[in-house]
């Protein structure tokens, strides 16, 4: 077994009970980074209470790259005028080939993200609190009061698709040797209303979703479409006769997103 990686981690939520509704609670980590041999594989564990048991937190969607968001809604509601905490574990282990310079590895920390319906409009400033900024992002779904109200997404959500196909379905193979099949994927299904975290959708698009909704339904909801790519390696056949090994960026999509 590989190195184990253990980081004890404590959220407190310390709101204004009469001001501020917690409507959702995740936690975004990395579940893999690579690394100069093999891949640093991480997860939550929920610390185990007396009302609860311990228990490992699965994230909505487990992104081949980048982050994913573990909702920990259930277990960080406060009470009437009370804060609210959470014990978690951060736990990661090396895996992959044995060998190799063994360096220090620092996990990137999760971070907690809030989803508040603030309602402060109208209630006096306090005048001993400072103004607090609890994002600085500039993302417009997080400061849209009740954007995010609903726990989850439609089951028609957009999302990445096999598609293996050849290149003597599109008449390359005359010039392309090796492979002869890829898997392009596509992306494919409705963006929902309420666009997450892992979609990475501009700000454009959830104005846009609105637009939809409220002004003027010719206006097209945002489409699902590819975010990120990976490149394929070909062996191919020049003018002159030679072989020529090559490689194409931005061939495989590798996940999607709603703009």
């Amino acid at each position: 077994a590989g190195r184990w990686y253990m980081q004890p981690l404590t959220y407190r939520l310390e709101g204004q009970p009469e001001a501020e509704h917690l409507l959702r609670a995740t936690v975004v980590y990395l579940p893999s980074l690579p690394l100069a041999h093999g891949r640093l594989l991480c997860a939550l564990e929920l610390v185990a209470t007396g009302e609860a048991p311990g228990m490992l937190l699965s994230p909505a969607a487990l992104p081949r790259h980048g982050w994913a968001e573990a909702d920990v809604t259930p277990y960080l509601v406060p009470g009437n005028g009370s804060a609210g905490s959470l014990a978690l574990r951060h736990v990661c282990v090396r895996a992959g080939r044995a060998g190799g310079h063994n360096a220090p590895v620092t996990p990137s920390p999760p971070f907690l993200l809030l989803y508040l319906n603030d309602t402060q409009a109208g209630l006096a400033p306090l005048a001993a609190e400072p103004h607090r900024h609890r994002r600085d992002t500039g993302t417009l779904a997080h400061d849209l009061p009740g954007y995010l109200r609903e726990q989850g997404g439609e089951k028609s959500d957009c999302s990445l698709h096999p598609f293996p196909v050849s290149f003597a379905q599109l008449g390359w193979d005359h010039w392309i040797i090796a492979p002869h099949r890829y898997n392009p994927r596509y992306c494919k299904g409705a963006c929902p209303r309420l666009l997450r975290y892992d979609y990475h959708a501009p700000n454009h698009a959830v104005v846009q979703s609105f637009v939809h909704q409220l002004v003027d339904a010719n206006v097209p909801r945002p489409s699902c479409v590819p975010y990120r790519y990976s490149p394929i390696s070909v062996l191919m056949i020049e003018r002159d006769g030679g072989i020529l090994y090559k490689e194409y960026e931005n061939m495989i999509a590798e996940s999607c997103t709603c703009r």
